[in-house]
């Protein structure tokens, strides 16, 4: 039956109101509102670095002063990457060592860990994380906030939420960094580095061969970039986006080479790695 002029006046009003919502800009979202910030603030870097070498007979080991050289240096690299896009980050921090599951750490604990390669024959098992600074080592809350920077956030209460932000540090812990750092804003590093002994190289190769092939191990470095907004505790934007789908870095190391497991190339630092890593960052978000 035919609507009359009358009653197609309401439809026509709710036409013009549906369309008129549909072009209605949304809010800023939290990547948005730190793109318009970090230009003004003055971030910082709190980086982390894993350094793990290989030797004949097992006898591997985790190394202190490289690691923290490690952190240090890509720190820099990611503060000069950032001054491209126009934010200049003050200054960076190395709290702690193998704070975050990126391999070669991963799921580990602990380890054997020497100073350095130098005195690598002392190298007792110790548990992760490792703090570097004395203001830390004897702060177990101070310490905890900054490893939590580099834990796993809260991806099930993501997934629930609209706000797109993912759980990350307490409110506690936020307030004592942002009190600490003087910073809304942090950008956390993860380094990890994996290097093979040139004997250790030497002998795999002729292990390989008594087997019937070539095996040449190599040296390989992983990185992550995340970006914390300490108003809130929250986790914004990570240079490894799996990690708001529950899905660790840990979880890819051993699935290199399956092909179908790309996102391990993530993870992979290359030339140019700094730059890669934060582009996403700054993209146009609709």
């Amino acid at each position: 039956m035919p609507l009359s002029r009358c009653q197609q006046l309401p439809i026509a009003i709710l036409s013009l109101l549906a369309s008129a919502c549909a072009h209605v800009p949304v809010g800023e979202s939290p990547i948005e509102q730190a793109q318009r910030r970090l230009p003004k603030e003055s971030a910082l870097v709190v980086a982390e670095a894993c350094f793990y070498y290989r030797n004949l007979l097992d006898f591997n080991h985790y190394l202190k002063e490289e690691s923290r050289t490690l952190a240090a240096d890509g720190a820099r690299s990611l503060i000069a990457a950032f001054k491209d896009y126009g934010v200049s980050l003050s200054q960076f921090a190395v709290p702690l060592m193998c704070a975050s599951p990126l391999p070669p750490r991963s799921n580990d604990k602990d380890g054997r860990v020497a100073e350095s390669l130098e005195k690598e024959e002392s190298s007792p098992v110790t548990a992760f994380p490792i703090p570097y600074a004395e203001v830390v080592k004897n702060d177990a809350v101070l310490k905890a906030a900054y490893e939590k920077l580099f834990a796993e956030c809260d991806w099930h209460s993501y997934k629930k939420s609209t706000l797109y932000e993912c759980p990350l540090l307490s409110a506690e812990q936020a307030a004592l960094l942002k009190s600490r750092l003087k910073t809304s804003y942090l950008v956390a590093l993860s380094l990890g580095g994996d290097r093979a002994s040139p004997m250790h190289k030497t002998g795999s190769v002729a292990f390989g061969l008594l087997l019937g092939f070539i095996n040449v191990p190599s040296d390989e470095a992983t990185a992550r970039v995340r970006l914390i907004n300490l108003d809130t505790g929250a986790l914004v934007w990570s240079s490894f986006p799996a990690e708001f789908e529950g899905t660790s870095p840990a979880d890819l190391y051993y699935r290199v080479g399956e092909g179908g497991e790309a996102r391990y190339e993530d993870l992979k630092v290359r030339k140019g790695w700094e730059k890669k890593l934060l582009k996403p960052l700054f993209a146009k978000q609709r």
